[in-house]
């Protein structure tokens, strides 16, 4: 049995790589809606433990606390991409399948898959995606991440370095167009289903709930809109107990905590309650690019600090943190912005703003790279070609 299988997975914008190793972490930490599962013959499903991880021969989760239709259940867990896959894995024959009661599958089949253990059992089925939360792409990075805040010498690194300079440049360009390429054909889908005022107010509370509480962000800004954050319709403390079972508080930074990013944003739509609407009037105003410099020649040329300053105070009030707010503009408001056909060039300003929030594993990275220097100092094109690099290494 293969304990980490990796398989192409063909996204919404593309193909990428995913280790069955990063399903195993989604059903551990809870990553996905919750609320009214069902298994596939329609019994209700609540976890209230996921089990304990097993990283030997066996199941992938031990003795997990279940209720099937309210009714208590213990017993194993087994995580796969497909249905088929228990068959194909021989778990129907292997006695230490035995116990599993619940599979856990990520792509929903239509064709009854038949599957039963060495006892003759039928287990309950779940799928996962159709309750993922975000792209699975983004829990792929996450994954590829924490592997390389552990491991900085890996061989895909030293093989990237030792290439010519141009080269290794040229790489992240291209890596990273084909994230803005998926990034951009996401917030289009989110604009077609939600609109310009509703799709800015969900990825802001999702940026805001970055990177640990982006799911349960996410669930309320679907709950509650704007207009319910401006009037006070919806007390802080109500939003905070509303997720109160899907946080994740250990070890957060004091700002970066639930109640404290729901408390700024509460602030800003009391101030601004039109602020997406603002938000469109101060990317109209953006120069339009041009001369074909790049770096901090660029950013000079086109006053970036004066215009993320402009965002920071006419938008959002001055609540938000620099590092931060350059994340939100780089992963949804500059893409929301292209889907929207709202500022020519958009792109060039999506490669060349500066980077926000990003591992240190990834800046030490390219600075070993000799990508950043004075002239090119860190911009979220690095990072993302980056990300790109790290994913096709996964």
């Amino acid at each position: 049995m293969r304990k980490n299988e990796v398989q192409e997975i063909q996204g919404l914008y593309g193909p990428f790589s995913l280790s069955e190793r990063v399903l195993q972490k989604i059903w551990l930490r809870g990553d996905f809606d919750q609320n009214g599962l069902r298994t596939l013959s329609g019994k209700s499903l609540r976890i209230l433990h996921p089990g304990r991880w097993n990283l030997l021969d066996g199941p992938d989760f031990l003795e997990a606390r279940l209720e099937l239709d309210g009714q208590p259940c213990i017993g194993d867990v087994e995580v796969h991409f497909h249905a088929s896959d228990w068959n194909l894995h021989g778990h129907g024959a292997n006695p230490n399948f035995a116990n599993v009661c619940l599979h856990v599958v990520l792509i929903p089949e239509t064709s009854d898959s038949g599957v039963r253990t060495s006892r003759g059992m039928e287990p309950e089925t779940v799928y996962l995606m159709p309750v993922l939360e975000r792209d699975l792409e983004d829990y792929a990075v996450d994954d590829a991440l924490l592997e390389l805040e552990q491991v900085e010498d890996a061989a895909w690194m030293l093989a990237f370095i030792e290439r010519p300079l141009e080269e290794r440049r040229a790489r992240l360009r291209v890596g990273a167009e084909a994230r803005w390429t998926r990034k951009v054909a996401f917030a289009g889908k989110r604009l077609s289903g939600a609109g310009w005022q509703d799709a800015c107010h969900q990825y802001c509370l999702e940026v805001l709930g970055y990177a640990r509480n982006r799911a349960p962000m996410a669930r309320l800004a679907l709950r509650h809109g704007i207009d319910d954050f401006a009037s006070g319709r919806v007390s802080v403390d109500s939003l905070f107990e509303e997720q109160d079972a899907n946080w994740r508080l250990s070890g957060l930074r004091p700002a970066n905590h639930p109640r404290q990013r729901l408390r700024q944003y509460a602030s800003i739509c009391r101030e601004h309650p039109d602020w997406p609407e603002r938000l469109g009037k101060v990317l109209q105003s953006f120069p339009r690019v041009g001369g074909g410099v790049t770096g901090a020649a660029f950013r000079r040329a086109h006053g970036i600090p004066q215009l993320a300053g402009c965002v920071s105070t006419e938008v959002f009030g001055g609540a938000i943190s620099a590092k931060r707010l350059n994340t939100l503009i780089c992963d949804a408001l500059l893409p929301l912005a292209a889907a929207e056909a709202m500022l020519p060039g958009v792109e060039i300003y999506w490669q060349q703003w500066p980077a926000g929030d990003a591992p240190d594993a990834l800046h030490r990275f390219l600075k070993q790279a000799q990508i950043i220097d004075r002239a090119e100092p860190f911009s979220n094109g690095q990072l993302q070609g980056a990300l790109q690099l790290l994913l096709d290494a996964g």
